[in-house]
């Protein structure tokens, strides 16, 4: 294997722990500085407030001035900013560092992800693909499980600069990165001959991450609901356990579903995900506590499978457009999440059944999408 490829691996894995690491400890960190429950809440969403229209500007950066050094300014952005947060010594302050944070790590992703599909070998795409994809895995299941240990051990401001340290070294990492810019040509004219893939694999993502956002906004309450836990701290607790084996599970999957579009079967990728996926939530409804942590470990397939799909397609847009393609795709994850959380919650009302049927929902939808695509998308030439 080329060292680039070792060192692009190293950059997958540094480049997105920042905002795993503090998805669960930044509310808890405004209020450490003074913040309220209602501040507190708007600080931690601020994140995806600002890169929502953050990422477009992003994707066209990533195929104005080039993949590496998109990356590279993306990464040091992300430094500076975990930085910032262990700096920070009011809720104002940290409200500004979490909304600039967004602006570089809005440029993260599809530079990354836009160099994997430059690079990609003939005929291999969906490959490349999942096995990048796998290290990005690594990196969100590494950040969120780690984050309460290194705050429980080493307090906020030094685990913040911890993680600094980490980007520091992906940023590193990218010197040794071939520069894969578009060389030309139109942005526009490629978004519209791609139109059809950028659109597939936005409505992909967008449902399965609106699943996701059901779970966590609405699978702590549902669980109390039910009984199947005694208070919020247990919840949340086993919210968030579920959602750790079902990315660690998910990890080794990526690889193998990427193979098998390769070979032109999407069809079958987001149907065997969906299906796997209604599978896990039926054993998680029928089988008590031990029953969730079995069937979200089912449910990393469906990450697995839906995720790559998704990223297959965006990643066949013409190169002068793939950042931006990937970016779009970027933008419907997070619009995923805000959409579901809220539905998640208003579906707990009926405990975790109706949570599961707001997650059954997209993945039916999704598996039925998928057949108004073409049975085969293996790039041509």
């Amino acid at each position: 294997m080329e060292r680039w490829r070792i060192q692009l691996a190293i950059v997958g894995l540094a480049g997105v722990m920042d905002t795993a690491f503090l998805l669960g400890l930044i509310a808890g960190y405004a209020k450490s500085l003074g913040a309220g429950d209602e501040q507190a809440g708007l600080i931690a969403g601020l994140y995806s407030m600002v890169a929502l229209p953050a990422s477009i500007a992003a994707g066209i950066i990533v195929d104005k001035i080039g993949r590496k050094r998109s990356l590279a300014i993306g990464l040091a952005w992300d430094t500076l900013s975990m930085t910032g947060y262990a700096l920070a010594s009011s809720p104002t302050q940290l409200a500004a560092v979490r909304g600039l944070h967004a602006l570089g790590g809005s440029l993260v992703y599809p530079a990354y992800m836009a160099i994997v599909g430059d690079t990609a070998p003939k005929g291999r795409l969906g490959s490349s693909t999942g096995r990048y994809l796998s290290v990005v895995a690594a990196s969100v299941a590494l950040g969120s499980l780690s984050s309460a240990a290194a705050v429980s051990r080493l307090g906020f401001k030094p685990s913040f600069l911890l993680i600094a340290l980490i980007l520091l070294a992906g940023l590193l990492s990218t010197r040794g990165l071939p520069e894969t810019g578009s060389r030309g040509g139109s942005l526009a004219r490629g978004l519209s001959e791609a139109r059809g893939l950028v659109a597939g694999a936005g409505i992909l993502i967008f449902l399965l991450y609106t699943g996701f956002g059901a779970i966590v906004g609405g699978m702590p309450q549902a669980l109390l609901n039910d009984g199947l836990a005694r208070a919020e701290e247990e919840a949340s607790a086993l919210t968030g356990a579920a959602i750790g084996v079902a990315t660690l599970a998910s990890i080794p999957l990526f690889p193998l579903a990427g193979s098998r579009l390769d070979k032109g079967q999407l069809r079958l990728v987001t149907a065997a995900s969906a299906a796997i996926g209604l599978a896990g939530l039926w054993i998680a409804l029928t089988r008590g506590t031990p029953g969730i942590l079995a069937g979200f470990t089912l449910y990393g397939a469906t990450i697995a499978g839906l995720m790559t799909a998704s990223t297959y397609l965006a990643a066949q847009a013409p190169r002068e457009a793939r950042g931006t393609s990937m970016a779009i795709q970027q933008v419907a994850n997070i619009a995923g999440v805000a959409v579901g959380a809220p539905i998640g919650g208003v579906a707990s009302t009926h405990g975790l059944a109706g949570v599961a049927w707001v997650v059954a929902a997209s993945l039916l939808v999704a598996a039925a999408y998928t057949l108004t695509l073409p049975s085969d998308t293996t790039p041509r030439g």
